[in-house]
């Protein structure tokens, strides 16, 4: 892993893996428009404090976003592709065909994968575990994923929708003729930690992991991860491709979190969480 002032990053081969979180996009804060819930985009159009409907906010959010990105990545805005997070279930493949110069639409969607080179696939999270994915290096052939995992998600099913298209592409590249390499890594980026994580009893009934202390109050505390990589593992037994969990980012040191924001503690803003294939320089 290399940190930079601007993020933490993860390269191997062509494979490039960014989080930023506070340092990087503090300066983005004052942009955004006021007063706006982050987490409400899908739930109603109440306009906010500057008389912007919610969702309008929410895209203009994302265009902030997308322009920082599109700078700092030297790739064009049409490239840079986020989603409409719900909490649920739904992973989608970004294809050449979705590459749109204006009116950029927003999938409602919790993952991307693709099979592009030069695509950034952006997740925000600000608590939420974030789960990148990515094809083996030695093939010359590559896809890349992430997903967006709260519990809602993974207790909604969308690690198996995720795994599922990962061996369908895998497979369909092979059919192909493409060398590609079937072996998937997978790797956590930050995430709430799980020491602090409360829960209520009725979202702990719904993982078989729950950390053995309790918090002040006496209430379950959950580690996202833990449950990802159990479900990870259940699922790949019956899939085409082999996942190799990773922690390149040190993702799992609860220490490294307070660099990135939290809707928990109060934070506004959102981390950025993204990963791409990338071309010939």
């Amino acid at each position: 892993m290399m940190q930079t002032q601007s993020s933490h990053t993860y390269t191997t081969g062509k494979i490039e893996a960014r989080v930023f979180g506070m340092d990087a996009l503090r300066h983005l804060e004052d942009k955004f428009p006021s007063g706006i819930p982050e987490d409400s985009e899908h739930r109603n159009l109440r306009p906010d404090a500057s008389g912007h409907g919610i969702q309008d906010a929410a895209l203009a959010r994302k265009g902030i976003e997308r322009e920082f990105l599109s700078s700092e990545l030297n790739l064009p805005e049409e490239k840079i592709f986020f989603l409409k997070q719900i909490h649920g279930p739904d992973v989608i493949r970004i294809t050449e065909h979705d590459f749109i110069s204006a009116n950029l639409p927003i999938a409602v969607a919790d993952g991307m994968i693709t099979r592009e080179p030069d695509v950034a696939l952006v997740i925000r999270t600000a608590d939420c575990l974030p789960l990148f994915f990515h094809s083996g290096t030695e093939g010359e052939h590559s896809l890349v994923g992430v997903i967006h995992c709260g519990w809602r998600g993974l207790s909604r099913g969308i690690l198996p929708r995720a795994i599922d298209l990962i061996s369908f592409l895998v497979e369909q590249m092979k059919r192909e003729k493409q060398d590609v390499d079937p072996n998937i890594t997978v790797f956590p980026g930050p995430y709430i930690c799980p020491s602090t994580y409360e829960v209520g009893h009725e979202v702990a009934a719904q993982f078989p992991i729950i950390e053995q202390k309790r918090s002040a109050r006496g209430r379950p505390l959950l580690d996202l991860y833990k449950n990802a990589a159990l479900q990870l593992e259940k699922g790949a037994g019956s899939a085409k491709a082999t996942f190799q969990l990773k922690d390149p980012l040190q993702a799992l040191d609860e220490s490294r979190f307070k660099h990135f924001y939290s809707h928990r503690r109060g934070d506004r803003s959102r981390n950025l969480n993204v990963i791409r294939i990338k071309g010939s320089e």
